[in-house]
């Protein structure tokens, strides 16, 4: 926090010096001034963080000053030092804008630890400042890439929507970048200021997505010692990422649902409602309509999902986008790595474009990371590509079964010496083989590894 600018308004000129020395000893770079009119020259030519300001001052008083700084600059903190018989005027600044006040005679510390405080306050703030600016670059619209016809639609519907209270569904395979499109959405629109909490369906049980969903009482259950906030009343004017949707179960599906048509929330074994106003932005990879044929989701929470939906297309089904989503992601990691790599060789390309890319942009942005930090040239070759994009894919056409139980067994292998290398974490070795976890059991089970 050192750094921050004060500025000190007290036309006695003992008192003056005295906060000056107290202040400056914190680390803060401190000006000073004994009337409100020269505060407010100081102001509009400085930009100052925290204002401390006798409420009795020649001229401009403390308060007039607090409403004129305010004006001027919403942001400038502000604590009014005061007497006893002013303590009214000082809670009536306070409601002006006002952070604090102190009453003379005041101990020093007294001060020190006020001043700290207001400047944490300032600190989260600013940080705060700093995150949505760093989540709207992160999230914009251009990180979401590609010029297939599928992605151009994906573009469209998002600008058509992103400002919209309606209830959006992204449908896409693990890997496709539904968060992403979910993050941009929010980080992007008018709701860009409240508040973007995801949660993950699949991983709660129906019990404790209630509790994460909609807050619970003390007391409500076991282990509830106390009163907990939903997400949705802590996101009320801003937005809900519900991932893997399909995973919510039966039970919680109709008080989902009362949710979404009347903004009624009611915690876990509490009877009281309450009101919230909350956008739900929805992800599966799930076909939700054949599980509503089959009895597994309930058809109007369906159709209560659905009213805008976001197909993401596969990678292997947008295989121009490849070679733009390779060159993003070794500019980002190159420079990240403070590497030099500056291209990705033609024969490299090709085998990309070749691949099916069973983890979508997910797994092609890990193998990407993965070769700016394994690649010792200015340029990716397949040298530095995992195995299973450099050994090309057996068919039945054409090969031996000798041929294919060699490459299996080469694959097998590999695969064992990585479950090996991270003693048997299998998300540590998806990482290192470039796919995702499932995939990986599914690779697994085909070979039989135990």
């Amino acid at each position: 926090m050192k750094g921050y600018k004060v500025l000190i308004v007290e036309d006695d000129q003992k008192m003056n010096q005295g906060l000056v020395h107290i202040i400056s000893k914190e680390g803060y770079l401190v000006e000073s001034v004994d009337s409100g009119e020269k505060a407010l020259e100081k102001i509009k030519g400085t930009q100052f963080d925290l204002v401390i300001s006798d409420l009795k001052l020649p001229g401009i008083d403390g308060k007039e000053l607090l409403k004129a700084t305010k004006k001027f600059d919403a942001n400038v903190l502000f604590i009014i030092i005061t007497a006893y018989g002013t303590v009214d005027t000082a809670v009536s600044a306070m409601k002006e804008g006002a952070e604090d006040y102190i009453l003379k005679p005041f101990d020093m510390e007294e001060l020190r630890l006020v001043v700290k405080k207001i400047m944490e306050k300032r600190e989260l703030f600013l940080s705060n400042i700093r995150l949505q600016s760093q989540l709207k670059k992160k999230y914009t619209f251009d990180n979401i890439i590609g010029t297939s016809e599928a992605m151009m639609t994906v573009f469209k519907t998002i600008h058509r929507i992103k400002d919209s209270k309606t209830t959006i569904l992204i449908s896409g395979e693990t890997g496709t970048g539904k968060e992403l499109v979910a993050r941009a959405i929010h980080f992007n629109s008018e709701k860009a200021s409240k508040p973007y909490l995801p949660v993950n369906c699949a991983a709660l049980n129906e019990n404790l997505l209630a509790s994460e969903l909609f807050g619970h009482v003390k007391g409500a259950f076991t282990g509830a010692i106390s009163d907990k906030t939903g997400l949705f009343e802590a996101a009320n004017n801003g937005t809900i990422f519900l991932d893997e949707v399909g995973d919510i179960g039966a039970g919680l599906q109709q008080t989902f649902l009362r949710a979404l048509e009347n903004g009624e929330i009611q915690p876990v074994g509490s009877f009281e409602r309450k009101k919230v106003s909350v956008r739900i932005i929805a992800a599966t990879n799930k076909n939700l309509e054949k599980m509503v044929e089959q009895g597994n989701f309930r058809k109007d929470l369906y159709y209560r999902l659905n009213v805008v939906i976001i197909d993401l297309p596969p990678l292997r089904e947008r295989k121009g986008d490849i070679g733009i989503l390779a060159d993003h992601f070794l500019k980002q990691y190159s420079a990240q790595n403070n590497r030099s790599i500056k291209r990705i060789s033609h024969e490299t390309l090709r085998l990309l474009e070749d691949y099916d890319w069973p983890g979508n942009v997910r797994e092609l942005e890990n193998i990407i990371e993965r070769a700016t930090l394994f690649e010792l040239s200015n340029e990716i070759t397949k040298d530095s590509l995992p195995s299973a994009l450099t050994i090309p894919l057996v068919s039945n056409n054409g090969a031996s079964s000798k041929d294919i139980k060699s490459l299996e067994q080469l694959s097998k292998k590999h695969i064992i010496k990585v479950l090996q290398m991270t003693e048997n974490n299998k998300t540590q070795a998806s990482k290192l083989l470039c796919i995702d976890r499932s995939t990986l059991w599914r690779i697994m089970n085909r070979l039989k590894i135990k």
